[in-house]
């Protein structure tokens, strides 16, 4: 399978999604030598080892001190079977918005759970969110199976947790601990009954669903544009489904009911608007929305 894979991380804090990436990134040297070499000095300093493969996403300063991720970390790499594009989100709460910008353009969704913590809110929330915006292929990443002795009943108690939670979508269930690269690249020693596809031999093999034209419309707001008084507009990338002026639409997570005034591009307005069309909608309502809303 070859061609462009988007994917997003999500779940909750201290899942390893930013530990994951960085794995993947070094396992695929997609990372350049000065780099690498940066990150080996914060993760001297930081106590955390030889590398601490957090660091290749986690780049605001902020980040690096709370040991978090905040905004939304895009990446870039590619194997010799396909080309990727990386969205790590942030798994707080309080930063739940950018995790949807950050979903609101993947074909693919990676679910992390700490194996020792199970399924928590926070990665209920974030699987609805990635649900809602049309993602249907789905990979649960059991992370840190090192920490339960590679317990096979605790992976699959979490993976049997999240059987009626994504209907309508793919789910591929993986035991992995990001920070040994366990099942990462490569089958672990360490699970012999585990019998699927590592984490990147699935990415590269995948086939995603990109007929998003025929979903429910679901329009992630990555910007309100305000270049005057007299004009409020919402910029983003469609990324489920089609919309016309005059069309009902409600905002989440309000709930606050509106309709579609124009449908504004930089060649003039548009009749009709479809994924992945990027474009900026005007509501008939002054409503207060923000980057991260979703229009559905």
């Amino acid at each position: 399978m070859s061609g462009l894979l988007r994917l997003c991380t999500a779940g909750s804090v201290d899942d390893g999604k930013s530990t994951l990436i960085g794995r993947l990134l070094y396992e695929s040297r997609a990372v350049y030598e000065d780099q690498l070499s940066s990150v080996r000095a914060a993760s001297r300093n930081r106590g955390a080892g030889p590398i601490d493969f957090s660091l290749f996403t986690d780049g605001l300063r902020a980040e690096r001190e709370q040991g978090i991720t905040i905004d939304v970390a895009y990446r870039y790499f590619a194997t010799a079977r396909r080309k990727f594009i990386l969205a790590d989100t942030p798994g707080h709460e309080q930063y739940t918005r950018n995790m949807a910008t950050g979903a609101s353009t993947a074909d693919l969704a990676i679910l992390l759970v700490d194996a020792r913590h199970g399924i928590r809110d926070q990665t209920r929330r974030h699987a609805r969110i990635a649900r809602l915006l049309g993602i249907t292929n789905f990979v649960l990443a059991v992370n840190k199976m090192d920490l339960v002795g590679f317990d096979r009943s605790v992976y699959e108690s979490i993976r049997d947790g999240f059987a009626g939670l994504l209907d309508g979508a793919t789910l591929h269930a993986i035991p992995l601990s990001a920070l040994h690269g366990d099942n990462v690249v490569a089958p672990s020693s360490e699970t012999p009954w585990f019998t699927g596809a590592p984490l990147l031999e699935y990415l590269e093999t995948v086939s995603v669903d990109r007929a998003a034209a025929d979903h429910p419309f679901r329009f992630p707001v990555q910007l309100v544009v305000r270049p005057s008084h007299d004009f409020r507009g919402y910029a983003g990338q469609i990324a489920a489904g089609t919309i016309r002026p005059g069309d009902p639409i409600t905002v989440w997570p309000s709930g606050r009911a509106t309709r579609v005034k124009r449908i504004v591009t930089w060649d003039g307005d548009l009749a009709l608007a479809h994924a992945p069309m990027s474009v900026t909608l005007t509501l008939e309502d002054e409503v207060d929305i923000s980057r991260g809303d979703l229009l559905a």
